[in-house]
């Protein structure tokens, strides 16, 4: 064989193998790996309870509720209701009217308070509701009827009593906790209160009456809510007071006071300047002391005046003129 003939056939030969070389990259580029193992996905269903973003709340669980509780009970009494539930965090049992919506609330106490958990009954008769309620969707998982019946209440006091003197009272009424009687001006409004006894003392207690005279009112007044269960009509007369002192006395003296007044707690008498406003004094002693009293003169010659005070509101109750010399 010549030699180009030799060297044509070494150039093919090289060509068919480069061409069986391409081929056999082309076929294997065209095989679709596998997936890797750890690609692999596996979707189960959803959970029940889930976290929240932030993780601070699981979700509502929202199975029904029992209640179990007095068909009827007074107003303001406090009562059981024994109950089942999911018990969420912060769940609530509550008392409303029927007809309210499930977002309105009363008298509540968390589940997590305990089983049975005291409930107080609101201080208004009717017809009411007691419900179990979730916190966060506000949800009405079991409801149950609620009778309020009204409470019967009596007072007893004199017609009359002197201003700022203590008056024996008698009463009778639900006595729920925070309830009290007060003896008011009748023009007090409903709701407000004056000198006030708590009816926890006792079925008979006093009261110090008003001192203002006029036309006052004996209250029973309820711990929830401040309502008027009862009023009973009492008139306070002005406390009958006389002075007896001499005319004039000398600056800084003692001047000796004879008197007749209600001498209530922490009533006293004061000697001042004839223009220092009512309400307020300068030497003083208390009526506890008896009477006569002696009390200190002002320093400096003045008009002056003879003052009994009385210790609930610091009103001036009688006056009498007296002249402070050098």
């Amino acid at each position: 064989m010549t030699e180009p003939s030799t060297r044509r056939n070494r150039v093919l030969a090289t060509i068919i193998v480069i061409l069986l070389l391409l081929l056999l990259l082309v076929r294997c580029q065209q095989k679709k790996p596998a997936a890797p193992a750890s690609t692999t996905i596996t979707v189960s269903a959803a959970p029940t309870s889930v976290p929240v973003p932030g993780g601070k709340e699981a979700d509502e669980i929202l199975t029904t509720a029992t209640l179990q509780l007095p068909a009827q009970v007074n107003a303001g009494a406090t009562f059981s209701v024994q109950w089942t539930g999911p018990n969420n965090p912060k769940d609530y049992i509550t008392i409303v009217r029927r007809d309210a919506a499930a977002s309105v609330y009363g008298n509540y106490r968390d589940t997590s308070a305990g089983n049975p958990v005291q409930l107080p009954a609101p201080i208004e008769a009717g017809e009411w509701e007691v419900r179990y309620v979730t916190i966060r969707s506000k949800t009405v998982l079991g409801r149950a009827p609620l009778l309020v019946t009204s409470n019967e209440v009596t007072l007893q006091a004199p017609a009359e009593v002197v201003a700022g003197t203590s008056v024996a009272v008698t009463w009778t009424g639900p006595n729920n906790p925070g309830d009290y009687l007060t003896l008011v001006p009748k023009s007090t409004p409903d709701g407000q209160y004056g000198n006030y006894t708590n009816t926890a003392k006792g079925s008979s207690l006093t009261i110090i009456a008003p001192i203002a005279d006029g036309e006052s009112e004996l209250r029973y007044m309820t711990g929830q809510g401040a309502k008027v269960l009862h009023r009973l009509p009492v008139r306070v007369v002005a406390a009958k007071v006389e002075l007896d002192a001499p005319a004039s006395a000398a600056a800084g003296s003692k001047v000796v006071v004879a008197w007749t007044g209600p001498n209530n707690p922490g009533d006293y008498i004061t000697i001042v300047p004839q223009s220092l406003p009512d309400g307020q004094y300068a030497g003083y002693t208390t009526t506890d002391r008896g009477s006569p009293l002696t009390v200190a003169a002002p320093q400096g010659a003045t008009l002056a005046e003879i003052r009994y005070m009385s210790g609930q509101g610091a009103r001036v109750l009688q006056r009498r003129r007296i002249v402070i010399t050098p």
